[in-house]
């Protein structure tokens, strides 16, 4: 088994929280439970076959399968959560398995993993006791008051969020209890977002290919209500704009999936498909929502969110020169996010400098020449996980910006590799208050570099 592949990394996630619910909830010697524990130790056992242990270890928010720190997703994250919270509840921090376990010894952890108020000793002491020495309890690395860190909020206001937009999408049968849910989802990212933006701001790393509408939708929202609230918008107006946000592309559940994952160029007719998305979104939108006067406008941006500040782009009948406001704040959060994220047809995407001198080039042609000035003052030159290579001849990547509107191009930066692309120890280097220059910045995908595995 492949455990890098983030797919069976989750199922050995979804496995181990199946046979623990099972026996908490049956007994370990129901056959629902049996079954469970069957399913679970044929998948260690697949592992251990191409790993000498099997590891599941937590260090406060990051989780390290087998050795190798498992990258947060929407699709892993409530199982990661869970596990998270069942294991650092008990003051645990992971578990070792050895070649040669068996089924007996995964039960019997799982049942003294299901009783509560339990310690750490205890655990180690009841297995010792029966025999089992082919699994040991892990420590836990951090202490309980180490994860109360504010970014463990955000980076769960960051997931949920994702997840929420994730099940409006797919739901076949869209509810009034929906759009509650929804609205209060948005409410609660704006209140995140007043309170710590930098931190939101940098979750706009993440990328994701397999959940790459729902993972947009929700940076394209997050980049967008950064912008409204710099402009003064009021909380009502926040609120429609967080909601067209993260509405933009919903007409892209419409498009065929052979084509949203095309490795190549769109033919004219696959181009034409996708050109209808801002129409069927509309559309959802409309069911989800319905048409009154609080709702106007956010059909109004989903519909035109594709047009140029200039009245190119599509749908081609909107001729209206100039498009309204929240369309204008989401294409360019949308086209920067969607730029700079890795695609099946270009998984080496712009550098955020670029995208960054591309609106700058094409400010008041393409793009608003006023948002796209605050644009620029939030994300700075170079934006939050470029890639800049240094004077020093070390790489570093962007993690925050100065203060000074007049030093835009010093930005504080994380040092993580020496002049020959060799990896260092990691340290911070404000650039406003040092000698050191900017000598290049990159797309960081290009050195097969993820941001979010340094920024979060």
């Amino acid at each position: 088994m492949n455990i890098h592949d983030e797919r069976n990394q989750t199922m050995i996630f979804t496995r181990f929280l199946s046979a623990f619910h099972n026996i908490k909830l049956y007994g370990s010697t129901h056959n629902v439970s049996e079954k469970s524990l069957i399913e679970l130790k044929d998948t260690i056992d697949s592992i251990l076959q191409e790993n000498d242990e099997f590891t599941l270890v937590f260090r406060g928010w990051h989780v390290y399968f087998c050795g190798e720190r498992v990258k947060i997703s929407s699709a892993n994250f409530s199982y990661i959560m869970q596990l998270i919270d069942l294991f650092q509840g008990k003051n645990t921090g992971g578990i070792k398995i050895s070649k040669g376990f068996t089924i007996q010894e995964i039960s019997l952890f799982m049942e003294l993993l299901t009783k509560e108020n339990i310690t750490i000793d205890e655990i180690t002491q009841k297995l010792t006791e029966s025999g089992c020495i082919s699994i040991v309890v892990i420590p836990l690395f951090v202490q309980p008051t180490e994860l109360l860190d504010p970014r463990k909020r955000v980076k769960q206001v960051y997931f949920e969020t994702i997840n929420l937009v994730k099940n409006l999408a797919t739901q076949s049968n869209l509810q009034r209890s929906t759009y509650t849910k929804f609205t209060v989802g948005v409410l609660y990212l704006i209140d995140t977002l007043k309170t710590s933006e930098s931190l939101l701001l940098g979750l706009t790393v993440v990328k994701n290919y397999d959940d790459f509408l729902y993972n947009h939708s929700v940076n394209t929202a997050i980049l967008s209500l950064s912008l409204g609230v710099r402009i003064g918008l009021k909380s009502k107006e926040l609120l429609r704009l967080g909601q067209s946000a993260i509405l933009h592309d919903i007409g892209m559940i419409n498009v065929p999936r052979h084509i949203l994952k095309k490795e190549s160029l769109l033919s004219d007719e696959e181009w034409r498909i996708v050109k209808t998305h801002p129409i069927s979104g509309v559309q959802i939108v409309l069911d989800l929502m319905g048409l009154s006067e609080e709702t106007a406008p956010i059909l109004i941006t989903v519909i035109e969110h594709q047009k140029g500040y200039d009245g190119t782009g599509y749908p081609e009948f909107i001729r209206n020169q100039k498009i309204s406001l929240y369309a204008r704040i989401i294409q360019i959060a949308d086209f920067y996010d969607a730029v700079t994220t890795p695609r099946f047809y270009n998984p080496i995407p712009m550098s955020p400098a670029e995208a960054i001198a591309y609106l700058i080039r094409y400010s008041g042609q393409l793009f608003d020449p006023i948002i796209s000035k605050h644009f620029i003052n939030i994300l700075g030159i170079y934006p939050l996980g470029s890639l800049v290579f240094l004077s020093t001849g070390e790489w570093g990547l962007v993690i925050g910006q100065p203060q000074d509107p007049s030093t835009l191009h010093k930005p504080l930066v994380l040092i993580i590799k020496d002049g020959d692309g060799k990896d260092i120890d990691h340290k911070m280097i404000d650039l406003s208050q040092s000698e050191i220059e900017i000598m290049k910045a990159d797309s960081p995908w290009k050195y097969g570099i993820d941001p979010a595995e340094y920024l979060i």
